[in-house]
């Protein structure tokens, strides 16, 4: 398949760029955990220009336009961003990228520089509560920023944030841990629980200085987007790193699950990014069995719509693809084969899923996202239909051949009959939904054997493709023979690349 390039990247973004005249150009550039480059046509990725973070000195905001600058080994980089945020954004991601690949820079203790409105660039002043930009808001010390209840159990985080609700700041406990991020009230010295934000439903984290200064910041989750106020500007930058590190940590190993029991191809991947952005965390179960966890791990919260469910609320109702609890809005009894357990314990049964879920199976339909092979190899020894289905793949795949190479024009006509499903001629393992479906219904090995049928109809009657056959190199046989006919021949495994057919009346008399 095709590599992905966006892989790993911690950043993308339009940026301009200060030249010697002094004239800003615009360039597209990507943070990468080791370097910034600098692109000067995104669709065909020319990259102008790349700086390795090992040799980045410092960093600074320099204007509250948006621009700011970065210092390797005494070269400045001039860029600017569309506006503050932004450039704030882009100087948070390339310090977490500075501390993972040089954790010596907290011994160093950096400061990053702020410069005052009326400073002119290359005159830096050190960053404290008087040099940054006056804004106009509630000073932060007449809030009450002490937490006063014992942190959750399973807390990476814990702390009082306000939040903007109305135009009115109101305080909120929030909780952060690998699942969620969850949104405490407190009401007669006990903490009720607000919102729950599960990991997989935030898109992104970003400074937010127009609320009223660096100690803003919003968090942009599916349903909604939270304007959020910390204690300072440090507390602020640390929400931002940690939100971020455990998305990143999320994302990969769901991707992690996909990749290594589905093999995606970089067709597959494209499709994926344009139809299930909002959905993408479900692929981890696509190929594992879901865990029940409970209405608890949930908060007795909806895992859709976040309405609260279980005891004198709203009837809980679980889903058989991801093995969580929704309300009876965002779950409405559609059933349907649950792909992990088909393909783990041959369960053919149709349950119940959410509608998310129901939506998510139907957007990915028909790609060959399961790669039995990699996922559950033994399925084809234990199920007796399975085997069958195996062998019938692979002499397709070896048709295939025949038919690719062929110029009558019969490849056309076989790819009507796929019905979309070229991979069936190139990948015998790879199955789609659509297909695990009519296995389930019995009607994909029917399906198989009428495209057998079709080709090697074709291949027996046709000049061209009976000239590519064999002849047997054992017993010198006048009949043809062809690698897909596997009830008459064998390809012998002591064979030169590509193996050679030989006839079953060799195989009979011991010879190899």
């Amino acid at each position: 398949g095709l590599s992905n390039p966006f892989r790993g990247l911690l950043k993308l973004g339009t940026l301009e760029r200060r030249g010697a005249m002094g004239i800003w150009k615009e360039f597209s550039c990507e943070l990468s955990p080791l370097e910034l480059r600098l692109l000067l046509d995104h669709e065909d990725r020319i990259c102008v220009e790349s700086y390795s973070l090992l040799r980045c000195e410092a960093l600074a905001l320099t204007h509250s336009d948006g621009r700011f600058e970065l210092v390797f080994l005494g070269k400045k980089l001039y860029l600017r961003a569309p506006s503050r945020d932004e450039a704030e954004d882009w100087l948070d991601r390339i310090r977490e990228a500075l501390h993972k690949c040089r954790p010596q820079l907290e011994e160093e203790q950096w400061e990053t520089l702020e410069y005052p409105e009326d400073a002119g660039e290359g005159q830096p002043v050190q960053s404290d509560s008087t040099a940054l930009l006056q804004y106009s808001d509630v000073p932060a010390d007449s809030f009450d920023w002490t937490p006063a209840h014992e942190p959750e159990l399973d807390a990476i985080k814990e702390a009082v944030l306000y939040v903007d609700v109305d135009k009115t700041w109101v305080p909120f406990i929030f909780s952060l841990s690998l699942e969620t991020l969850k949104c405490f009230k407190v009401r007669n010295s006990d903490k009720i629980l607000s919102n729950s934000y599960g990991i997989e439903t935030i898109q992104d984290i970003l400074p937010d200085t127009s609320l009223g200064g660096p100690a803003f910041f919003k968090v942009i989750t599916s349903k909604a987007v939270l304007k959020l106020q910390a204690e300072n500007a440090e507390e602020a930058a640390s929400w931002r790193e940690l939100v971020r590190a455990v998305l990143m940590s999320y994302l990969e190993s769901a991707e992690e699950a996909l990749t290594l029991g589905g093999s995606l191809d970089g067709h597959s991947q494209v499709v994926l990014k344009n139809i299930v952005k909002e959905n993408g965390f479900l692929l981890q179960y696509l190929v594992a069995i879901p865990m029940e966890k409970g209405l608890d791990s949930q908060s007795f919260i909806c895992a859709g719509c976040s309405r609260q469910i279980g005891f004198s609320f709203a009837k809980p109702k679980l889903c058989a693809f991801s093995g969580l609890y929704y309300c009876d809005s965002c779950h409405r009894d559609d059933e349907t084969v649950i792909p992990s357990r088909l393909i783990h314990n041959w369960d053919l049964a149709k349950r119940g899923v959410c509608q998310q879920a129901f939506k998510f199976l139907s957007q990915i339909r028909n790609q060959p996202l399961i790669d039995l092979k990699l996922v559950n190899e033994s399925l084809y020894d234990h199920v007796e239909r399975m085997g069958r289905i195996l062998r019938s793949r692979e002499q397709l795949k070896l048709l295939g051949d025949y038919l690719i190479m062929c110029r009558s024009g019969a490849l056309k006509e076989l790819s009507k009959r796929l019905d979309h499903r070229h991979y069936l001629l190139e990948y015998p393992h790879k199955y789609s939904i659509a297909d695990l479906r009519q296995i389930a219904d019995g009607v994909f090995e029917t399906f198989l054997q009428s495209l057998l049928q079709f080709a090697s109809h074709h291949v027996y009657n046709c000049d061209l493709c009976t000239q590519r056959g064999f002849i047997c190199q054992i017993c010198n046989s006048s009949d043809i023979i062809f690698p897909f006919e596997f009830d008459t021949t064998t390809r012998s495994v002591t064979s030169p690349s590509p193996p050679h057919p030989h006839c079953e009346a060799t195989r009979a008399c011991g010879l190899p």
